[in-house]
Order: structure tokens, then sequence, then C-alpha cells
């Protein structure tokens, strides 16, 4: 004759069931990337005799624009794991039940990062020389105007949501009930980078931007300008890992093992907000003006005016936002 109740009642400790449910989210990523490169090279001249009028009038003009968005969102909702067995509100001690709640996390990036270069370089010479029969002097002009542009902005956005809630309101639930209980959460290597790299350049001096005007009787005018601009603004990072891992413990707890954990790096890795800007601007320009002479330099009894008028301007303006947001509750 069977024992009734049997094994509900037996005195012994039996292996029971575990009762796990865990978010595992490795290996997210977010990038965006862009590079750009604008140069302009030129050359003008402009030689003008007896009475003659040269100009040269040259517009360069390069404009790029680039807008990014880049997106990685996950979301993981585990319901609460209820009872299974009708008889699970008396399995008490005798029973080995093990519980275990947990979000595991690795290997996290969000990053922005852009490479810009910028070159700009020009020649200018003019010459005047003497007047036509009406005593109208020489003129030679030239006017150069460079102008680059580039802008970017950048929105990186990874974000992860888990919700793995546990119930524990009623005696008969699993968690109540577990002879080893566990709630834990694992993070490692969360990065949230933004990384900038521009480079502008208006001559060098390997290479300078030249303005040569000579005038013999005649009137040079060179003009040059050039601007180089880099805007890099409203740039957003974010990284955004928020695990709820809560529990409901509404009934009295049995006096078991418990075991509530939150591990971030536990061993190695690492959790970063990075935002890194490198610049290089460079300038130079040689010129070189002469009244009363021949184009070999010599001097002469004529009159004349020459005149340079250069300008470079180089700007960067860079704005970023960098966020590492992990959010953990148990």
């Amino acid at each position: 004759m069977p024992q009734v109740g049997f094994p509900y009642s037996d005195p012994g400790s039996l292996q029971g069931g575990v009762r796990e449910h865990r978010a595992i989210l490795n290996g997210l990523q977010a990038d965006a990337f862009r590079s750009a490169s604008q140069s302009q090279q030129t050359g003008q001249a402009a030689r003008a005799f007896s009475g003659a009028n040269v100009t040269n009038d040259q517009t360069q003009t390069a404009s790029l624009g680039q807008d990014v968005v880049a997106t990685n969102s996950k979301l993981v909702t585990i319901s609460a794991v209820e009872g299974t067995n009708e008889h699970f509100a008396n399995f008490n001690f005798n029973y080995l039940q093990k519980y275990i709640a947990g979000a595991d996390a690795a290997d996290w990036l969000a990053r922005g990062a852009a490479n810009v270069a910028q070159a700009q370089g020009g020649d200018q010479s003019g010459f005047a020389k003497l007047e036509d029969f009406t005593g109208t002097d020489s003129t030679a002009d030239n006017n150069l105007v460079q102008n680059a542009m580039v802008t970017q902005a950048f929105d990186v956005d990874l974000t992860a949501s888990i919700s793995n809630t546990t119930m524990a309101d009623e005696v008969g639930t699993a968690y109540n009930q577990s002879r080893f209980r566990k709630i834990e959460a694992n993070l490692e290597d969360q990065s949230a980078q933004a990384i900038f790299t521009s480079g502008q350049r208006q001559g060098s001096a390997a290479d300078a931007v030249t303005q040569v005007a000579v005038a013999d009787g005649g009137h040079v005018n060179n003009t040059l300008a050039q601007t180089a601009t880099l805007v890099q603004t409203g740039n957003d990072v974010t990284l955004t890992g928020t695990f709820d891992l809560a529990r409901n413990e509404t009934a009295t707890l049995s006096p078991r093992t418990t075991d509530l954990l939150v591990n971030i790096n536990k061993l190695a890795g690492t959790n970063s907000a990075i935002n890194s800007s490198a610049a290089c601007q460079e300038q130079a320009i040689v010129q070189s003006a002469a009244g009363g002479v021949d184009e070999a330099g010599n001097v002469t009894e004529n009159d004349g005016t020459a005149m340079n008028d250069g300008s470079a301007s180089a700007s960067n303006n860079e704005s970023t936002t960098v966020l590492n947001s992990i959010s953990i509750s148990i």
C-alpha cells in the first residue's frame, strides 16, 4: 500500500526543478563614420602693356554636408515565472528548488567618428607696364576667392531595455518556495565614443600661397581671400541600458539562500564615455610688390602702383555630447 502524500511528505531532500529566466545581450554596436576631403589649387597671372586692362576673377566654392543617424534599439521583456505544479506550495524544504533571474550584457559600443581634411592653395602674379597714347596706365588685376565648407552632424543612439521581473506575492510562487534564489545583472565593456579629427591648410611652409605684383608705369592689384569653415555641432552619442530585475515580495519569504548581485566589469573590461577631438590648422602666404621696375627687376624711370591684398580664415566649431548611462534595479 503506497504511502499517502508520497513523495511530498518524504523527510529527505529531493532534487527539484530549476526556474531560470535570463536575458543575454552581447555585441551591440551603433557606429557612424564619415571621411571628407576638400582640395582647391589655382594659379592666376595677369600681364598688361601699353594701357591694356587685364582682369582675372575666379571664385571657388566647395561645400559638403553630412547628417548621420545610427540607431540600435533592443527591448526584452520576460514575464514572471509562476508555479507549474499543483503541489508547488507544499515543496517546502524537502525539495532543492532553484530560481534564477538575470541579465547579461557585454561589448556594447556607440560611436561617432569623422575625419575631415581641407587644403587650399593659390598663386597670383601681375605685371603692368607703360601707358597708351592717351596716357591711360596699364592695369592688371587678379581676384581669387576660395571657400571650403564642411558641416557634419552625428546622432548615434544605442538603447537596450530589459524587463525581467520576479513575483513573490504568494507563498506558492516559484521565487518564494525555491531553496536557492538568485537575481543577478552582469555587465562588461560598455563604451560611448565621439572621435573627430580635422585638418585645415591654406598654404604651408613647404608650399606657401604666393602673391607677386610688379608695376612699371602701371597699376597692379592682387586680391586673395581664403575661407575654410568646419562645423561639427549638435552631435549626440548615447549609450543607454535599463535593466529592471525588480521583485514583488508582498508575501513573507521563507528563510532560504538568496543572492542579489550586480556585477559591472567584475573581472575585466571598461565602462567609458570618450570625447576626443584633434584639430590642425596651418596658414602660410608670401607677398611681394615692386613699383618702378621691369619684369626682370631692373629699376626704370617709370612710376607705378603695386598692391597685394591677401586674407585667410580658418574656423573649426565642434560641440558634442557623449552619454553612457546604465541603470539597474533589483
